[in-house]
């Protein structure tokens, strides 16, 4: 029987070691007599081993449940930035998503997301303010037409003041409507008719007679074809452009940052 040696000088890199070579088949007597040990104190420094082996593994689930729900978080955020881009609207957070947001430009401050955001909320504004100040020069033109005045004279001012309300909100959603809220289908030409939009709810809700509709239709027709002259429309244009090709970019780095599934980088928020 070996001399016992006691507890001195085990370290954790030994025992599991022991436990190794144990799980393999070899004995505990075994292993004492190659390590010149008691088999008392093999024995308990095996189990010692697995009893941090184990606390070991738990660690680790933990430490890839962190990581697993970080990344869930991160990727969280890319998916409210796609949704922006697809309902047209200001790449903006608040609560939670901020605090999230600051942490996946930790993980990747030099990516070109930032800069295409940036761009993508500029457009937005831009298209916003510009729809405000068309829908006022329109609503001032179509309130200094004599034949339209003559018309909204006659029926106690309802007629303006349907138009007040259609130039400055969606008369189906009964929110404020923007231009950039029309660029829903932004693959396509279209632009946004104004003037059609006026047609339809002075037709909808103010009653004319035979008279009154032929001096509508021919003011409206009219006033038609000088706003496309107007150079808010040539600057909604270039907006526009801009804005898609601006859709395009972003659209595609955040889907190839989704689809990686793992952001490179750290951030104050990582588990490890």
């Amino acid at each position: 029987m070996p001399k016992k040696k006691g507890n001195v000088g085990i370290k954790p890199e030994r025992r599991l070691l022991w436990l190794k070579r144990f799980e393999r088949g070899e004995s505990i007597f075994q292993i004492a007599l190659k390590e010149n040990v008691d088999h008392r104190t093999v024995t308990r420094h095996i189990e010692i081993a697995r009893s941090e082996r184990e606390l070991k593994d738990e660690r680790s689930a933990v430490m890839r449940g962190a990581l697993e729900h970080h990344f869930m978080d991160l990727l969280n955020i890319v998916d409210t930035m796609l949704f922006c881009l697809e309902t047209v609207r200001a790449i903006e957070f608040s609560g939670d998503n901020e605090f999230i947001g600051d942490a996946l430009h930790q993980h990747i401050p030099h990516s070109s997301i930032w800069q295409l955001s940036r761009r993508w909320n500029a457009c937005i504004t831009g298209l916003t303010n510009l729809e405000t100040g068309v829908r006022q020069k329109l609503e001032r033109r179509l309130s200094n037409d004599k034949n339209l005045s003559a018309i909204n004279e006659s029926k106690s001012g309802e007629m303006f003041k349907r138009i007040h309300l259609t130039l400055k909100y969606n008369p189906n959603e009964g929110s404020q409507k923007t231009l950039a809220s029309n660029l829903q289908s932004m693959e396509s030409d279209e632009k946004l008719s104004l003037i059609n939009v006026v047609k339809t709810t002075i037709s909808g809700f103010v009653d004319l007679d035979d008279k009154e509709s032929l001096a509508l239709k021919g003011a409206l027709s009219k006033i038609d074809v000088e706003m496309k002259s107007w150079d808010e429309f040539t600057e909604y244009g270039d907006l526009r452009n801009k804005l898609i090709e601006t859709k395009v970019k972003l659209k595609d780095e955040l889907r190839v940052l989704k689809w990686k599934r793992i952001v490179s980088g750290r951030c104050r928020l990582c588990p490890m």
